[in-house]
C-alpha cells in the first residue's frame, strides 16, 4: 500500500506523488543524456542545454505562480494586515517622540503605495 505524502500537519498535498513521479523521471532522462554525450556523442550533450534551460524557465514560472498564490491567501493577509496595524502603531509612537522619519514613514504609509490600487 502506497502512502500519500503530506503536507505540514499531515495534510495530504493533491498530486504530489505524480509531480515526484515526474520529476525524478526527468532527472533520470537528463542524467542518461548527460551520460551518452559524455560518452560518444557531443551532438547529445548539446541538446541538454536548451532542455535544461527551458525546465528551469518553467520552473521558476511555476515558482512566481506558486508564491503569488501562497500570498493572496487568506492567512497571509491577515498576518500582513497585523503586521501593519502594529508598525503604524510603533511609527505614531516614534513620530509622537519627534523622530521625523517615523512622521515621513507614517505620511507614506496614510497615502498608500501605487501598488495597493491593484
Amino acid at each position: 500500500m502506497s502512502e500519500q505524502p503530506q503536507g505540514r500537519k499531515g495534510q495530504p498535498i493533491e498530486g504530489r506523488a505524480e509531480l515526484d513521479a515526474a520529476w525524478s523521471r526527468f532527472r533520470r532522462a537528463m542524467i542518461r543524456l548527460a551520460r551518452e554525450g559524455h560518452r560518444s556523442d557531443p551532438g547529445t550533450l548539446a541538446k541538454l542545454v536548451p532542455i535544461v534551460a527551458e525546465a528551469t524557465a518553467a520552473l521558476d514560472r511555476l515558482t512566481g505562480e506558486a508564491h503569488a498564490a501562497e500570498n493572496a491567501s487568506v492567512r497571509n493577509r491577515r498576518l500582513l494586515e497585523a503586521e501593519e496595524q502594529r508598525l503604524g502603531k510603533l511609527l505614531r509612537k516614534s513620530a509622537r517622540q519627534g523622530s521625523a522619519g517615523a512622521v515621513r514613514m507614517l505620511r507614506q504609509m496614510e497615502e498608500g503605495r501605487p501598488d495597493d490600487a491593484a
